[in-house]
């Protein structure tokens, strides 16, 4: 079913001691080439925001600009949250692009007859418009995604949720499932949605959460894809919605092994305090119960964990010793199996010589300071408007993080968050979103980890990571 690496950022810890130390393991996998050929069936349930505010044109600045000079004057149009003031351009609304986008998803190439969607609508009630429908009904789905247009209102997102979870609830698990979401505002029923992610959580169907604009709640999307092991997404502008969708088609279709599950048993003295996928996106595996939904994992390409363990409470002599034993099981949809992989040890050595317990592996540093990374742009959005020295020092950090392991795309979100900072002692809403959801889906395969001038030592990133 997998190829696969577990191994430790450090092999040796200070014997003798039984003050806290931490160890990060990487969880490192890819699928075997038998599952890798075997792709299974989708099911994608698109959820769209059908309201008012999706009637606005997706491109705001060049609506004014034509305003202003044609010198038009504004028109009263009735919507079915009430009514606004609008001109009548020529230019496409957030909804037409996203009525665009769901056609290209349906027609999708790379998509087979096998393969089945739903086309949901939200508002201020959600209605499924096509029920979930195999591709070879092209046509059916053609008009139920047309049929987005005939609908306005206010937001309500877990209305839409439970549509998918019906959809999707009742397939087998051969069946890979992916929920589509899309919204450019404020749900009026935010405490119902992470209770639906949960239940999305438990037929492993992922949420894809893509905010629009400058007014969806991040936070309450970011929570929707961490549940569900999906991804959140933040896009400025609707022209880079089909673009987005085209990637997670790309994803979905390499995704051959799913509801990859993990068991992890430790000695005493040995706690697990995080399990944490870190590329090809970052998101948090829930630790509630064992065992633990690590998610699906694409062929063509590697999935890297990180586990966080601390050891304490025992002064262990010089030793080599096993601390904790990770079980993986998983479906191969595609070739009809379950596996279930022979258990990986963990050990580590005991010891008292430090330039051992000093030494550290820089390819799992690197993903730890990936993950490291995410923790403190949570932080500094957190406190950007109250403490602005705090959020500029926290960034800082990151970002000499960032240009450490070559992660440029980040590197350059967090620099336009320090020059708004460094100007006007905030950080714009824009950049703020882009940070909180799109930080996520920038995590990089380790590469090099070189001494660069004016950036945090490694031994300075230690500390501030624990490792």
């Amino acid at each position: 079913m997998l190829n696969l690496m577990f191994k430790p950022h450090r092999t040796s810890l200070k014997s003798g001691t039984p003050e806290d130390q931490k160890l990060f393991a990487m969880l490192k996998l890819i699928p075997k080439e038998e599952a890798a050929r075997a792709r299974p069936p989708l099911a994608f349930a698109l959820v769209i925001d059908t309201s008012g505010s999706m009637r606005e044109y997706a491109d705001q600045e060049r609506a004014a600009d034509l305003v202003r000079s044609r010198g038009l004057q504004s028109q009263v149009q009735s919507i079915g949250d009430g009514a606004r003031q609008a001109y009548q351009l020529t230019l496409p609304t957030k909804l037409d692009q996203a009525v665009e986008a769901a056609h290209a998803l349906v027609n999708d190439s790379r998509l087979v007859a096998d393969d089945r969607a739903a086309i949901i609508h939200f508002d201020d009630r959600a209605q499924t418009l096509a029920p979930l429908s195999p591709l070879t009904e092209r046509q059916a789905l053609a008009r139920a995604i047309q049929s987005l247009h005939d609908h306005s209102g206010g937001t309500r997102i877990a209305q839409g949720l439970n549509c998918a979870w019906r959809e999707l609830g009742s397939l087998p698990p051969q069946t890979a499932k992916r929920v589509l979401l899309l919204t450019d505002g404020q749900t009026h029923d935010e405490d119902e949605c992470r209770p639906v992610a949960c239940q999305l959580a438990a037929v492993n169907a992922p949420i894809v959460a893509i905010g629009v604009g400058l007014e969806y709640n991040e936070e309450l999307l970011r929570d929707l894809a961490e549940i569900s092991q999906g991804r959140p997404y933040h896009i400025a502008q609707m022209a880079g919605l089909r673009d987005l969708i085209d990637a997670e088609v790309g994803s979905s279709v390499r995704e051959v092994v799913t509801d990859l599950q993990a068991t992890v048993a430790t000695v005493k003295g040995v706690r697990l305090e995080s399990v944490t996928q870190v590329y090809p996106s970052l998101s948090e595996v829930a630790l509630d119960a064992q065992p633990y939904r690590l998610g699906n994992v694409p062929a063509g390409d590697f999935t890297i964990l990180i586990l966080e363990f601390t050891l304490s409470g025992i002064a262990r002599p010089p030793s080599r010793v096993r601390i904790a034993q990770l079980g993986l099981v998983g479906h191969v949809p595609g070739l009809g199996r379950r596996d279930e992989l022979p258990p990986l040890d963990l050990f580590v050595n005991f010891t008292a010589d430090e330039a051992e317990v000093a030494a550290v592996d820089p390819e799992v540093l690197s993903y730890v300071q990936q993950k490291n990374v995410d923790r403190m742009v949570q932080e500094a959005v957190r406190v950007a408007g109250s403490d602005a020295g705090r959020a500029r020092q926290t960034l800082q950090t990151a970002l000499g993080m960032t240009q450490r392991v070559g992660n440029a795309a980040m590197t350059k979100v967090l620099q336009n968050a320090l020059d708004e900072l460094n100007r006007g002692g905030t950080i714009s809403v824009d950049t703020r979103k882009t940070m909180a959801l799109g930080g996520r889906t920038k995590t990089i395969k380790a590469g090099a980890t070189t001494p660069m001038e004016g950036l945090p030592t490694n031994d300075e990133i230690r500390k501030l990571t624990g490792a």
